[in-house]
Order: structure tokens, then C-alpha cells, then sequence
């Protein structure tokens, strides 16, 4: 649906806050959609619920699922026939926790535009996915570099504007798992702009009580990246996090401690605990258990976080179609062979995988990943490159 602004002061500012959604500053964006709005009272209802669906989801960027919802549920009222008015009722919802609603609100959406049938089916699966999680006990939010955080592009510092051009070309995951009885919570990876992820840690009222670092490299835990990126300058990532919240630990596989310390002197090595040792197999959250695996080949201490032996948070050893390449420092082709077939390719089919990347897909299974051949006997993915 494209209906047209019914002047042209409506249309300027429409666009103005399309321009700042595009920017990802999703605030501003809502602010603009109110003002365009409350200025489009005479216009067609078409108009009006377009207004309302992109201001529900500047409001949805910015985690404010209620008055998404609200600006949702307007859209439809005004447009009933139009599919994606429910589907930003369905992802408002979805977020708010009511699963069953948001998959019947999101069968409507499919409903009403069979064409867009395998991205609407996705959504629906990640919903179950999430409602499995729920009532399992936890809850795992993904935060994307140059989506969720390092979306700014106006700082007066030349390197900080690199630093986010780089971090949105990287597009990094940053994973926040969640015991839904406590509110605790454990951060894996946070790197890029880590005052961006305790801002969305705290908006969500959960306490975060301990740091994971999947692997070495420097778009995962910050530090001075290596000679061969041309990058010579420092990202926020660990040091910066531990510096922030003093209580906590970050649970690290020790064969990439040493590599992790020499890019970031400044961290206290009592800071860092090793995994996967008699003591630290497990780490236990509320009532969520985490296990750490030992998942080399991407660097030597490369390591997954297996959560209540049924989600797999893999960062780059697995992505979604591909492996992690073997071809930068620490990577060994035959090591991660290894770990593919017969450390991952152990677990069950119906394992959730969460990448480390966004390279097309925020998720997968096992099962999914056995099909394409990155996994098991065939290893067909073995060796691409992302």
C-alpha cells in the first residue's frame, strides 16, 4: 500500500521521518510520524494507517511494545484488508510475550498477502521458537551491530562515525540470555558500543550478572583489531564492559585468553574465568543452565554456549549455511573439521542455533544446518567464506 500525502507539508515531513527511520534513529523517526500524524487528520484512511504502521514500528525499534501495539491495532481499524498492519500488531505482540496471539495475528498477515509467504512463515517459526523458550524459562534477545546498536552517524569524532560504519558492515550479534524468573541475565560478545547494549540491557529491567566471549577476534570482544583490518584504533567491547559493571566476570575458553589480554591490557586477568574446566563446564543463571563448549578451528578457544542442552549460541564456528573461516590468525581447517562433524554434529536435529553474524538469517537448527551439509559426514559448506 502506497497511498499518496494529501499535501505536500504532509509529504515533507513523511519523508522526513522516513529518512530518520532509514538512519535507524527510531525516536526521532516517531516523533516526526506524530507530527505527520496530527496533520493528516482530513487525509484518506489508507494514508492515515500508513502513518500509524511506520510510527508502530519506529516504536517497536525502540522496545516500546505497548504503544507499538496500540499504533497497530489503529492501522488496522483504519486499513482491515491491508497485511502488514497485522503484522506489526503480530511483532508488537510477539514481543509483549501473548505467542498465541502473535501467530494467529501473523496467519492473518499471511492471509492477506500470500506472496510474502516464506518471510511471514520465518517470522511465525521464530515465534514458536521463542514461546519454546518462554516455557522453558528463559529468553534470548539478539542485539545487531548497525541495526540495534551503532546506528548514530553524526559524531564529531571522524573515527567514532568509522567505528559504526564498520560495526553496521560487520553486522555482529550480540546475544543476551535471560532467566525469566530472576531477570538476571549474561551478555555474549559485547563489542562495538557496549553503553548501546546496557541501555537496552537496563530498558528491559534485567540484571546482568556475567559476560561470555565466544572467541578472540576483535568484532566479538573489542580491542585493537590486527594489522591486516587497516584499523588502527581501539572498539569498545570487553574492557569497556567490565569497566562498566565491576561485578561481574567474563567466561572465556583459555586457549584465547592470552590473545583476548594482548589486545586489551587494560582487563584484570582476575577478571576473566576460564571455561570448560572441571569447575566452570557449566554456568547456572536462575534456573537456566548454560553449558560451554569447546568448539575450535575459528581460533583455538573458540567456544559455543549450549542453553538448557537445546539452544546453541555458536558465534562464528556455525552461520547459518557456512562455517567460520579458517584462514585468519588461529584458524585451522583440519581443527574445525573436527569440531563440525563431531562436536556439533553430535547434537540433536532439533537444536536452535543463533549465528554470531547476521548473514541472511538471525537463526537455524542443526537439523537445517545437516541438510545444507555444514554439518556430519558430507561437510558440503566446509570452507566458504561468508
Amino acid at each position: 500500500m502506497n497511498p499518496p500525502a494529501p499535501n505536500h507539508k504532509s509529504y515533507r515531513i513523511t519523508s522526513r521521518a522516513n529518512d530518520l527511520y532509514e538512519r535507524h534513529l527510531y525516536a526521532e523517526a516517531a516523533a516526526e510520524y506524530t507530527k505527520a500524524i496530527e496533520g493528516a487528520a482530513d487525509s484518506s484512511r489508507d494514508y492515515l494507517a500508513l502513518l500509524y504502521s511506520n510510527r508502530s514500528s519506529s516504536f517497536l525499534r525502540s522496545y516500546q511494545y505497548k504503544i507499538a501495539r496500540h499504533d497497530a491495532t489503529r492501522a488496522i481499524q483504519l486499513a482491515p484488508m491491508w497485511s502488514k498492519a497485522y503484522f506489526r500488531y503480530a511483532d508488537a505482540t510477539a514481543k509483549l510475550g501473548d505467542y498465541k496471539e502473535a501467530m494467529n495475528y501473523y496467519q492473518k498477515a499471511l492471509e492477506k498477502d500470500p506472496e510474502n509467504a516464506k518471510f511471514i512463515s520465518t517470522r511465525i517459526a521464530k515465534t514458536i521458537i521463542d514461546q519454546d523458550n518462554s516455557s522453558m524459562g528463559f529468553n534470548i534477545l539478539q542485539i545487531i551491530s548497525g541495526r540495534d546498536i551503532c546506528v548514530e552517524r553524526n559524531f564529531r569524532n571522524p573515527i567514532q562515525n568509522r567505528i559504526y560504519e564498520f560495526a553496521n558492515h560487520m553486522r555482529n550479534i550480540i546475544h543476551v540470555i535471560v532467566d525469566n524468573d530472576t531477570k538476571q541475565c549474561v551478555v555474549v560478545d559485547a563489542c562495538w558500543d557496549v553503553d548501546g547494549i546496557l541501555r537496552i540491557i537496563d530498558e528491559h529491567g534485567y540484571n546482568l550478572v556475567a559476560a561470555i566471549v565466544t572467541h578472540s577476534h576483535f568484532d566479538h570482544v573489542g580491542g585493537s583489531p590486527p594489522a591486516l583490518f587497516a584499523f588502527p584504533i581501539k572498539i569498545s567491547g570487553l574492557s569497556t564492559l567490565l569497566k562498566r559493571v565491576p561485578h561481574i566476570k567474563a567466561y572465556v575458553h583459555s586457549d584465547d585468553i592470552d590473545e583476548i589480554l594482548q589486545h586489551n591490557p587494560s582487563i584484570p586477568p582476575n577478571r576473566i574465568a576460564p571455561t570448560c574446566t572441571a569447575v566452570t563446564e557449566t554456568l547456572t543463571v536462575g534456573k537456566t543452565t548454560l553449558r560451554f563448549l569447546h568448539t575450535p578451528g575459528h581460533t583455538p578457544g573458540s567456544q559455543s554456549v549450549l542453553i538448557q542442552e537445546s539452544r546453541l549460541i555458536a558465534g562464528d564456528t556455525l552461520l547459518c549455511g557456512l562455517c567460520g573461516r579458517t584462514d585468519l590468525p588461529g584458524g585451522n581447517r583440519k581443527v574445525m573439521e573436527h569440531t563440525l562433524r563431531y562436536t556439533l554434529g553430535k547434537l540433536d536435529d532439533r537444536v536452535v542455533v543463533y549465528p554470531g553474524h547476521h548473514y541472511g538469517s538471525e537463526w537455524s537448527t542443526i537439523g537445517i544446518e545437516r541438510d545444507k551439509g555444514c554439518l556430519g559426514e558430507d561437510l558440503v559448506g566446509f570452507g566458504m567464506h561468508p
